[in-house]
C-alpha cells in the first residue's frame, strides 16, 4: 500500500507541458482550417486531406497492433526511432511472441487493423511471407498492410502478398533520400499488386524542399495517400541525435521526450501544396496529438487481456479497483463488491487505487490514483 502511495506521489507532473502542447495544437487547428477541403475532428486530433485509409482509422482508434517481423535492418537512418534497447531478437507484437499466439489474444479485443514492420520486414521475406499467410488464416477480416523502406521491395514478394491480401504497403521514402531509383521502381511495381499505395516518413523541417520535390513523382509511381509523423527525438533513438529545434515534454504517462515545434507546420504546407497543385494524394497529419489519441484507445483495446478480474475500466485508459485494510490484513476487490465488504469488514479503512491501463500485458504497473474513501450507509 505504501509503494503504491509513494509512486502515485512522485510521478513526473506533465500538467505544465500539455499546457503548452494544448497551446500549439489549438494554433495548429486554427491554421489547418485555412486550408481548402481539410477535415478537422475531435479537436484537431483527426486532420487529413482527401480520406484516411482503414489502416489510420485503425491506428488513430487504436485498434491497430504493430507486429515486428524483427528488427533487423539494412540501413541505419538518423531519425529512426526504434529504440537502441530493444534485443536483437525481438520478434511479436504487444499480443505475443509468434502469429498463434498475437491471433488468439485479438480476438478477445477490437483489433480490426495490423502492420507488419520491423527493422525492415523484407530483410527477413521468408519469415514475412510465412508470417501473413498465417495472421490471414487465423484473424482474415483485418486490415493488414506492411512497412518498408523499399530497396529489398522486390516484385516476387509484392506479388506474394498481394496473393495473400495484404490491403496495403507503406514505403519510408525518407529513408533513402526520398527519390532513391530502386525504391521508385519498386514503389511503381507495388502499385500493381497491392491496392493501396502510401508514402510515410516523419515532417523533418530540414527536409522541406526535398519533400516537396518529390511528391509529383510520387504521384506518377501511383502513391495514393502520404502520412506525415510529427517528427520527435524519442530518448535511447538515433532521433534523439537528429539537429533541429526542440521542444522538451512530458507526456501524461511521465514519459519525457522532445518534439520539433515546426514540423506539423510543414505537414499543413504540404497539404497547402497539395492543394495548389491539384496533387491526387490525400495527407494524414499524424501528429503527436493524433498518437496521444491512439495510445488512449489502444490502452482500451487491450484492457480485456489487461485488467484484473477485480478492476474496473474507467475513462478508456484507468484500471481501478478498491481495498479495504487493517493493521492485519488487506482486502482487494472490484468497486461493485464495495457494498458486500462494508457489511464483513465495517472497521476496515477503504482506499480506491488505480493504475493507467499498460500498452502491454509485460509492462510494469504504473500507479496513478490513490484515494481514500468513506464507507457509504
Amino acid at each position: 500500500m505504501q509503494t503504491i502511495y509513494d509512486a502515485v506521489n512522485s510521478s513526473p507532473p506533465a500538467e505544465a507541458s500539455m499546457r503548452i502542447l494544448r497551446e500549439t495544437w489549438a494554433a495548429s487547428g486554427a491554421a489547418a482550417s485555412q486550408i481548402p477541403g481539410v477535415h478537422i475532428l475531435d479537436g484537431g486530433e483527426v486532420v487529413y486531406t482527401g480520406e484516411l485509409s482503414p489502416g489510420c482509422q485503425a491506428c488513430k482508434a487504436g485498434t491497430w497492433d504493430c507486429v515486428f517481423i524483427g528488427v533487423q535492418c539494412n540501413i541505419n537512418c538518423a531519425f529512426c526511432c526504434n529504440p537502441h534497447a530493444i534485443p536483437a531478437d525481438y520478434t511479436g507484437s504487444a499480443f505475443g511472441s509468434q502469429p498463434r499466439e498475437i491471433t488468439a489474444n485479438y480476438q478477445a479485443t477490437r483489433i480490426n487493423g495490423v502492420s507488419f514492420s520491423g527493422g525492415e520486414p523484407f530483410s527477413q521475406p521468408k519469415k514475412l511471407l510465412g508470417w501473413v499467410a498465417d495472421f490471414k488464416r487465423a484473424y482474415p477480416d483485418a486490415y493488414y498492410w506492411v512497412y518498408t523502406n523499399g530497396l529489398l521491395a522486390k516484385e516476387p514478394y509484392l506479388e506474394r502478398l498481394g496473393a495473400l491480401g495484404v490491403h496495403e504497403i507503406r514505403f519510408n521514402m525518407a529513408a533513402t533520400g526520398y527519390t532513391h531509383p530502386t525504391v521508385l521502381r519498386h514503389l511503381a511495381v507495388a502499385s500493381h499488386h497491392i491496392p493501396t499505395l502510401t508514402v510515410e516518413i516523419p515532417a523533418i523541417p530540414d527536409h522541406e524542399s526535398r519533400l516537396l520535390a518529390s511528391l509529383e513523382t510520387w504521384c506518377a509511381q501511383g502513391v495514393q495517400f502520404l502520412n506525415l509523423h510529427e517528427f520527435m527525438y524519442e530518448p535511447g533513438t538515433n532521433a534523439e541525435s537528429m539537429p533541429g529545434a526542440r521542444l522538451p515534454i512530458t507526456l501524461p504517462d511521465g514519459h519525457r521526450t522532445a518534439i520539433d515545434p515546426q514540423s506539423r507546420a510543414l505537414t499543413l504546407r504540404v497539404m497547402q501544396y497539395v492543394r495548389d497543385h491539384n496533387l491526387p494524394l490525400a495527407v494524414n497529419d499524424c501528429s503527436l496529438q493524433s498518437k496521444l489519441r491512439q495510445l488512449r484507445g489502444r490502452r482500451r483495446s487491450l484492457a480485456p487481456l489487461t485488467a484484473q478480474p477485480y478492476e474496473q475500466v474507467i475513462d478508456e485508459e484507468l484500471l481501478v479497483h478498491h481495498c479495504a485494510y487493517s493493521s492485519t490484513e488487506i482486502l482487494v476487490f472490484h468497486p461493485d463488491a464495495t457494498g458486500s465488504i462494508r457489511t464483513q469488514y465495517p472497521e476496515h479503512q477503504l482506499v480506491r487505487i488505480g493504475r493507467r491501463a499498460p500498452l502491454s500485458q509485460d509492462a510494469p504497473d504504473q500507479w496513478v490514483l490513490f484515494e481514500r474513501l468513506a464507507w457509504e450507509g
